[in-house]
């Protein structure tokens, strides 16, 4: 049994389509760039996408709570995208759009451990020599492991 190599994506959608889809998608990355820069920082990051699409701009965010203050920013969002040539919008609605369903993002970084203060493992130290059995030997090894953490 041979196994064909798979299609390449030029091959299956005529190029002149594939140019029309590159272009729209292009429109509309410019476009949820332009929402996302006229709102303020906090919320720009809750805004998930938009839709814009006869007359009407819908915006998705991501809860309800950033859904009424997309709601209150979304007059003045229209006339900005007016002002830019970005389309000229009759109306505007703002929709939820849960993390689950929305396009994946990268995850936040993890912060690293905290190293607490030099006194906190002097008092787990004494704790530990004061200390026997099993809780005794558990705080020595806690001790070891909080002054290897980087200041």
């Amino acid at each position: 049994m041979s196994h064909s190599q798979p299609n390449r994506v030029s091959e299956l959608i005529p190029r002149k389509a594939l140019g029309a889809c590159l272009v729209r998608l292009e429109n509309h990355r410019k476009l949820l760039e332009t929402i996302r820069r006229g709102l303020p920082p906090p919320l720009a990051t809750h805004c998930l996408d938009c839709v814009a699409s006869d007359g009407t701009l819908v915006l998705y965010a991501e809860s309800a709570a950033w859904a009424s203050q997309l709601r209150f920013y979304l007059p003045r969002i229209i006339e900005e995208l007016a002002k830019e040539g970005q389309g000229r919008f009759r109306q505007g609605k703002v929709k939820t759009l849960p993390l689950a369903l929305a396009a994946p993002r990268a995850a936040p970084p993890r912060p690293g451990p905290n190293r607490p203060v030099p006194a906190t493992i002097a008092a787990l130290e004494a704790a530990a020599r004061a200390s026997e059995g099993e809780i005794g030997a558990a705080l020595v090894r806690l001790c070891g492991t909080l002054r290897r953490l980087p200041r």
